[in-house]
Parts: C-alpha cells; sequence; structure tokens
C-alpha cells in the first residue's frame, strides 16, 4: 500500500511537470508571435490557491491595442483565450473594472499591465508584482517589506530603492 501511493504521488508530479512545461511553452510561442506583430503590454497577477492571470497587448505604433489574450485559471490546464474587450483603446486609457464579468484576477492583471505600460512609457522598468506568499506576508503586523537598493542607471551616482511589494490599485 505504501508503494502504491509513492508510485501515485510520482504519477502526478510527472503529469504536473509535463503540464506545466506544455504551458510554458504555450506562453512562450504565443508571446514570440505577438512579438512579431508589434510591441507586447503584458500584466499578471498570481493567485496562489486562487486563479491567477497573465494578459498581454499588442500595440500599434500609436500605443492603442491591436489584440489582446489572456490566460487565467487556477491549474497547468489553462490556456490562453482571445481578449477583445481593450481592442483600438489607448493601452494608457484601458481600465481595468471594464474586465469585472471575467474575475478579479483578470482585473488585476489588466491593470498591472496599464501600470507597466506607463512605466516604460516614462522611460523606468516595472517592478514585479508581489507573489501570493508575498501578500499574505504583509497582511501579518509586526512584518516589514524587505527593500533592496539597486544603483541607478540614469545617474551614476544616485540609488533606486524597490520594495518587495507593489501597490495594486483597486
Amino acid at each position: 500500500m505504501f508503494w502504491i501511493f509513492i508510485a501515485a504521488i510520482g504519477f502526478a508530479w510527472v503529469a504536473q511537470s509535463f503540464l506545466s512545461f506544455r504551458q510554458t511553452k504555450a506562453f512562450t510561442q504565443l508571446f514570440v508571435d505577438l512579438r512579431k506583430k508589434g510591441r507586447v503590454a503584458m500584466g499578471k497577477f498570481s493567485g496562489g490557491l486562487v486563479a491567477g492571470s497573465i494578459v498581454m497587448f499588442v500595440l500599434d505604433e500609436d500605443d492603442r491595442v491591436v489584440e489582446g489574450h489572456r490566460l487565467n485559471g487556477i491549474t497547468v490546464l489553462a490556456r490562453f483565450k482571445e481578449f477583445d474587450l481593450y481592442d483600438g483603446r489607448f493601452m494608457s486609457m484601458v481600465e481595468a473594472r471594464e474586465a469585472k464579468h471575467l474575475g478579479k484576477s483578470v482585473m488585476r492583471a489588466v491593470a498591472n499591465a496599464r501600470d507597466n505600460y506607463r512605466i516604460v512609457a516614462d522611460g523606468g522598468m516595472p517592478s514585479e508584482p508581489p507573489t501570493a506568499v508575498a501578500r499574505a506576508l504583509d497582511k501579518l503586523p509586526g512584518i516589514k517589506p524587505k527593500q533592496k537598493t539597486l544603483p541607478d542607471l540614469a545617474a551614476p551616482a544616485g540609488k533606486i530603492t524597490i520594495t518587495r511589494r507593489a501597490k495594486q490599485p483597486a
């Protein structure tokens, strides 16, 4: 009985690894295909035990959304789907609330994509959104976020402070 249990866990791990590899391969292929069409604005929200999301938007020369794709779900069985809700709109004017019917994780991923676009348009580097574990730790009293100081590339004498968590717009 013990060996059957160990074999079942081993099989589940191999299946999870295989499906995760296929999902990553599909993400990479879609990103390459979208990148051939133009600039890509991407946002993500990692859900942990709840559904996470990734959204990607192809932008034209005027920064209008030409095409969008979204991936949301809990398992590695989730696949990218067409996302034409924002087609024709300026990326800086995208409103995350309009994707409310698709779920909170998609809304947060859209907001992250818009914020990433605005940061890059201003010449900055977008920060990594907090993971589910980081968000849970931030809610605990008495735990302060870790800060890392990096040299500013624009001005060699300056410093940039990066915080472990980023504020998520509601």
